[in-house]
């Protein structure tokens, strides 16, 4: 089964604190991730790299085996297309 999701060897800092350090993860067609932690470990920064809204300091994010990381707007635009992404605050503007 092809991954629908496939994350590696993704890295994200803000100054000197390290929140993302190597993270690899696979996402399947039909499979549920749940993803949990506590305050500040880094789930909200997964899914913003995931959607663009930040980008990773390191490592690579395909959806649907297209590389987004790096990908031009018209590119991240159609595969966004197909996915949505609801966090717990929702607002109109990032926090």
């Amino acid at each position: 089964m092809k991954e629908k999701i496939l994350i590696k060897d993704l890295r994200k800092s803000f100054g000197p604190k390290v929140v993302l350090d190597g993270l690899d993860l696979a996402v399947f067609e039909s499979e549920i991730l749940c993803i949990v932690g506590i305050s500040g470990v880094g789930k909200s920064v997964i899914l913003k790299n995931l959607i663009g809204i930040l980008e990773p300091d390191g490592g690579s994010i395909f959806v649907d085996g297209i590389e987004f990381t790096g990908a031009d707007t018209e590119i991240r635009r159609s595969i966004l297309s197909k996915y949505g992404i609801l966090f717990q605050g929702a607002a109109l503007f990032d926090s």
